[in-house]
Protein backbone atom coordinates (compact mmCIF):
# COMPACT_ATOMS: atom_id res chain seq x y z
CA UNK A 1 0.00 0.00 0.00
CA UNK A 2 1.07 3.53 -0.85
CA UNK A 3 -0.25 6.89 0.45
CA UNK A 4 -0.10 9.87 -2.25
CA UNK A 5 -1.76 12.95 -3.29
CA UNK A 6 -5.04 12.86 -4.59
CA UNK A 7 -4.91 13.29 -8.58
CA UNK A 8 -7.80 14.83 -10.19
CA UNK A 9 -8.14 12.02 -12.19
CA UNK A 10 -9.22 9.90 -8.43
CA UNK A 11 -12.68 11.16 -8.31
CA UNK A 12 -14.79 8.53 -8.98
CA UNK A 13 -12.76 6.35 -6.71
CA UNK A 14 -12.57 9.00 -3.98
CA UNK A 15 -15.99 10.11 -3.93
CA UNK A 16 -18.06 6.81 -2.93
CA UNK A 17 -15.34 6.55 0.62
CA UNK A 18 -16.08 10.11 1.08
CA UNK A 19 -20.05 9.73 0.85
CA UNK A 20 -20.07 7.03 3.51
CA UNK A 21 -18.99 10.39 5.63
CA UNK A 22 -21.52 12.50 4.39
CA UNK A 23 -24.06 9.39 4.64
CA UNK A 24 -23.15 9.01 8.07
CA UNK A 25 -23.52 13.05 9.29
CA UNK A 26 -27.34 13.01 8.73
CA UNK A 27 -26.84 17.03 7.65
CA UNK A 28 -29.79 17.86 5.83
CA UNK A 29 -28.54 20.20 3.88
CA UNK A 30 -26.80 17.17 1.62
CA UNK A 31 -30.06 14.96 2.48
CA UNK A 32 -31.87 17.95 0.68
CA UNK A 33 -30.14 17.28 -3.13
CA UNK A 34 -30.63 14.87 -5.32
CA UNK A 35 -27.78 12.61 -5.40
CA UNK A 36 -27.02 13.84 -9.14
CA UNK A 37 -26.54 17.30 -8.25
CA UNK A 38 -24.54 16.30 -5.34
CA UNK A 39 -22.26 14.23 -7.01
CA UNK A 40 -21.79 17.11 -9.89
CA UNK A 41 -21.02 19.46 -7.17
CA UNK A 42 -18.35 18.00 -5.33
CA UNK A 43 -16.77 16.91 -8.43
CA UNK A 44 -16.43 20.26 -9.16
CA UNK A 45 -14.92 21.33 -5.78
CA UNK A 46 -12.81 18.13 -6.00
CA UNK A 47 -11.25 19.16 -9.32
CA UNK A 48 -10.59 22.78 -8.21
CA UNK A 49 -7.48 24.42 -6.19
CA UNK A 50 -9.18 25.53 -2.92
CA UNK A 51 -12.51 23.58 -1.86
CA UNK A 52 -12.32 21.99 1.21
CA UNK A 53 -12.52 18.25 -0.53
CA UNK A 54 -9.86 19.64 -3.46
CA UNK A 55 -7.84 16.82 -4.72
CA UNK A 56 -5.08 19.16 -3.31
CA UNK A 57 -6.31 18.71 0.27
CA UNK A 58 -6.31 14.73 -0.34
CA UNK A 59 -4.49 12.30 0.36
CA UNK A 60 -4.98 8.36 -0.76
CA UNK A 61 -4.33 5.02 0.39
CA UNK A 62 -3.73 3.10 -2.66
CA UNK A 63 -3.42 -0.82 -3.21
CA UNK A 64 -2.54 -2.02 -6.56
CA UNK A 65 -3.93 0.26 -8.45
CA UNK A 66 -6.93 0.90 -6.23
CA UNK A 67 -8.10 3.71 -3.75
CA UNK A 68 -8.80 2.09 -0.27
CA UNK A 69 -8.87 5.48 2.34
CA UNK A 70 -9.12 8.90 1.76
CA UNK A 71 -7.50 11.88 4.09
CA UNK A 72 -8.67 15.15 3.41
CA UNK A 73 -6.77 18.06 5.96
CA UNK A 74 -5.94 21.84 5.97
CA UNK A 75 -4.65 24.55 8.35
CA UNK A 76 -6.97 26.47 10.09
CA UNK A 77 -6.53 29.84 7.87
CA UNK A 78 -7.78 28.13 5.12
CA UNK A 79 -11.07 27.40 6.73
CA UNK A 80 -12.69 31.22 5.52
CA UNK A 81 -11.89 30.05 2.00
CA UNK A 82 -12.29 26.49 1.37
CA UNK A 83 -16.13 26.40 0.92
CA UNK A 84 -16.22 30.13 -1.36
CA UNK A 85 -14.89 27.87 -4.30
CA UNK A 86 -18.06 25.64 -4.25
CA UNK A 87 -20.81 28.58 -4.29
CA UNK A 88 -19.41 29.59 -7.34
CA UNK A 89 -20.14 26.07 -9.01
CA UNK A 90 -23.79 26.19 -7.35
CA UNK A 91 -25.34 27.44 -10.82
CA UNK A 92 -23.37 24.49 -12.63
CA UNK A 93 -24.90 21.90 -10.34
CA UNK A 94 -28.34 23.87 -10.89
CA UNK A 95 -28.41 24.96 -7.62
CA UNK A 96 -29.82 28.68 -6.22
CA UNK A 97 -26.63 30.88 -4.65
CA UNK A 98 -28.50 30.70 -1.61
CA UNK A 99 -27.81 26.89 -0.73
CA UNK A 100 -25.52 26.58 2.43
CA UNK A 101 -23.95 23.08 2.42
CA UNK A 102 -20.96 23.59 5.18
CA UNK A 103 -21.07 26.28 7.50
CA UNK A 104 -20.07 25.12 10.85
CA UNK A 105 -16.28 26.16 12.72
CA UNK A 106 -14.37 22.75 12.79
CA UNK A 107 -11.31 24.00 13.57
CA UNK A 108 -9.29 26.12 15.68
CA UNK A 109 -6.45 28.39 15.25
CA UNK A 110 -2.98 26.89 15.58
CA UNK A 111 -4.53 23.48 14.27
CA UNK A 112 -3.48 21.56 11.17
CA UNK A 113 -7.19 20.28 10.87
CA UNK A 114 -7.97 16.55 9.81
CA UNK A 115 -11.33 17.09 7.64
CA UNK A 116 -12.04 13.57 6.48
CA UNK A 117 -10.79 10.24 7.23
CA UNK A 118 -12.20 7.30 5.87
CA UNK A 119 -11.42 3.62 4.54
CA UNK A 120 -13.89 1.73 2.17
CA UNK A 121 -15.58 -1.20 3.78
CA UNK A 122 -13.93 -4.28 1.94
CA UNK A 123 -10.99 -2.95 3.68
CA UNK A 124 -11.78 -1.60 7.10
CA UNK A 125 -9.30 -3.65 9.52
CA UNK A 126 -6.22 -3.35 7.69
CA UNK A 127 -4.74 -0.43 9.79
CA UNK A 128 -5.39 2.20 6.67
CA UNK A 129 -6.86 4.76 9.11
CA UNK A 130 -4.04 4.46 11.25
CA UNK A 131 -1.50 5.24 8.45
CA UNK A 132 -3.53 8.03 6.68
CA UNK A 133 -3.22 9.58 10.45
CA UNK A 134 0.72 8.76 10.69
CA UNK A 135 0.64 10.77 7.03
CA UNK A 136 -1.26 13.40 8.35
CA UNK A 137 0.91 14.62 11.62
CA UNK A 138 3.61 14.13 8.80
CA UNK A 139 2.28 16.79 6.75
CA UNK A 140 1.01 19.10 9.27
CA UNK A 141 4.75 19.28 10.92
CA UNK A 142 6.34 19.68 7.43
CA UNK A 143 3.92 23.05 7.26
CA UNK A 144 5.08 23.94 11.14
CA UNK A 145 2.10 23.03 12.92
CA UNK A 146 2.27 21.20 15.96
CA UNK A 147 -1.37 20.80 16.87
CA UNK A 148 -2.98 18.34 14.89
CA UNK A 149 -7.03 18.01 15.20
CA UNK A 150 -10.09 16.18 14.12
CA UNK A 151 -13.83 15.61 15.12
CA UNK A 152 -15.44 12.46 16.07
CA UNK A 153 -19.01 12.06 16.09
CA UNK A 154 -20.21 11.16 19.46
CA UNK A 155 -22.21 7.90 18.43
CA UNK A 156 -18.76 6.41 16.16
CA UNK A 157 -17.32 4.65 19.07
CA UNK A 158 -14.56 2.76 16.81
CA UNK A 159 -13.33 5.78 15.51
CA UNK A 160 -13.02 7.37 18.99
CA UNK A 161 -11.40 4.41 19.91
CA UNK A 162 -8.55 4.49 16.87
CA UNK A 163 -8.03 7.94 17.88
CA UNK A 164 -7.44 7.97 21.57
CA UNK A 165 -5.12 4.96 20.26
CA UNK A 166 -3.43 7.42 18.43
CA UNK A 167 -3.04 9.87 20.94
CA UNK A 168 -5.89 12.30 20.52
CA UNK A 169 -7.68 13.72 23.53
CA UNK A 170 -10.55 15.62 23.48
CA UNK A 171 -10.88 19.32 24.08
CA UNK A 172 -14.30 19.92 23.82
CA UNK A 173 -17.78 19.68 22.25
CA UNK A 174 -19.52 21.04 19.20
CA UNK A 175 -22.17 20.43 16.82
CA UNK A 176 -21.68 20.14 13.30
CA UNK A 177 -24.77 20.31 10.95
CA UNK A 178 -27.04 18.38 13.34
CA UNK A 179 -24.50 16.10 15.01
CA UNK A 180 -22.89 16.31 18.14
CA UNK A 181 -19.04 15.82 18.25
CA UNK A 182 -16.01 15.80 20.12
CA UNK A 183 -12.97 17.98 18.94
CA UNK A 184 -10.00 16.16 19.26
CA UNK A 185 -6.57 17.27 19.38
CA UNK A 186 -2.84 16.00 19.33
CA UNK A 187 0.48 17.70 20.21
CA UNK A 188 2.95 16.64 17.75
Amino acid sequence: MIIRRARKSDFPFVYPILKQIFDEMQMKSIESLPEDQFYSLMKLGFISEDYRYSYRRIWVAEDHGKVTGILDMYPYKDQKIIDVVLRHNYANAGLPISTVIFDDQEAWPHEWYIDALAVHPDHWGEHIASRLMDEAEQVALAHGYHIISLNVDKENPRAQALYKHKGYEIEKSMTIGDRTYDHMIKKI
